[in-house]
C-alpha cells in the first residue's frame, strides 16, 4: 500500500486508479446521502477522482489521519458545496412563487401553478411518480414524510430521533426511485 501511494504521488496513473478504485466504495457512501440533479453515477465518480487526486497530493502520513478518512472529508465538503450552490440556484428568484396556505382557484387545499413548460402530460407523468415513491414507503415512513415536509405535530407513539431516521429512510428511498429513472 506504501508504494502504491508513493506510486500515486509521483504521478503513476495505474497506482492512481488502483489506490482510487480501493476507495470508490466512500463515493456511493456520500452518493446515498445526497441528492444532486443532473449528477449521474459517472459525474460522482468524476468528482471523486478529482477530490482524491488533490487529497493524495496534499496528504501526508504522520498528521494521524488516514488516506480514507481525509478523502471522505474532503469528497463530503466538495459535495456539500455542491448542494449549497444548487440551494443558491433555487434561492436565485422568488419569482412566481405562491404560499403553501393559498388556496386554489378551484377551491382544493393546494395551489399549483404550472411552469410554462409544463403539459398536462408532464403532470400526470409527476403524479404517478410521486404516488409510485409514496407506496415504496411504510406507514411510519409516510408518516414521518408527513410530519417533516408539512410541519405536522409529531405522533406521540414515536421518538423524535424515530421520526427522523423514518424520514431518512424515506428520503432515500425516493430519491433511489427517482434516480432509477
Amino acid at each position: 500500500m506504501q508504494e502504491l501511494l508513493r506510486a500515486a504521488k509521483q504521478g503513476n496513473e495505474d497506482a492512481l486508479e488502483q489506490l482510487f478504485y480501493r476507495y470508490r466504495p466512500l463515493v456511493y457512501s456520500i452518493r446515498n446521502k445526497y441528492f444532486l440533479r443532473d449528477f449521474d453515477e459517472q459525474d460522482w465518480l468524476q468528482e471523486g477522482f478529482i477530490t482524491f487526486h488533490t487529497c493524495l497530493q496534499s496528504f501526508e502520513e504522520g498528521f494521524g489521519i488516514t488516506l480514507g478518512a481525509f478523502f471522505k472529508r474532503s469528497f463530503e465538503n466538495r459535495i456539500r458545496s455542491f448542494v449549497r450552490k444548487e440551494c443558491a440556484y433555487k434561492r436565485k428568484s422568488n419569482h412566481g412563487t405562491v404560499s403553501l396556505e393559498q388556496k386554489a382557484p378551484d377551491g382544493s387545499e393546494y395551489y399549483h401553478e404550472p411552469l410554462s413548460e409544463e403539459t398536462p402530460l408532464d403532470h400526470l407523468l409527476i403524479n404517478e411518480n410521486i404516488e409510485e415513491c409514496y407506496q415504496l414507503l411504510s406507514d411510519l415512513e409516510k408518516e414521518a414524510l408527513v410530519w417533516y415536509v408539512l410541519g405536522r405535530k409529531k405522533p406521540v407513539h414515536c421518538s423524535e430521533q424515530k421520526m427522523q431516521s423514518a424520514y431518512a429512510r424515506s428520503r432515500r428511498k425516493i430519491t433511489q426511485q427517482i434516480q432509477k429513472k
